[in-house]
């Protein structure tokens, strides 16, 4: 499973929703979970899935899924 495929499964299960449902277009706000705690939520399983971590700043950073494939493909 690479990158994105792996993000988008972490997305759809932290949001409660379908993987077809999410893209790397996908961004907070785009499902109801998704908010700031959700947000918050995926990036920590994001973490823990790759054995990676984000300085609050890059948090602040990461608007999509697309940015999240980015930065986590960076630390890889």
């Amino acid at each position: 499973m690479d990158t994105l495929e792996k993000v988008i499964e972490i997305v759809a299960t932290t949001c409660d929703v379908d993987k077809s449902e999410v893209n790397e277009n996908s961004t907070v706000g785009d499902f109801p979970a998704w908010d700031s705690v959700g947000h918050l939520s995926i990036l920590s399983s994001v973490e823990e899935a790759f054995d990676i971590s984000f300085e609050p700043e890059e948090m602040m950073e990461l608007e999509d899924v697309k940015d999240i494939v980015e930065a986590v493909n960076s630390k890889l």
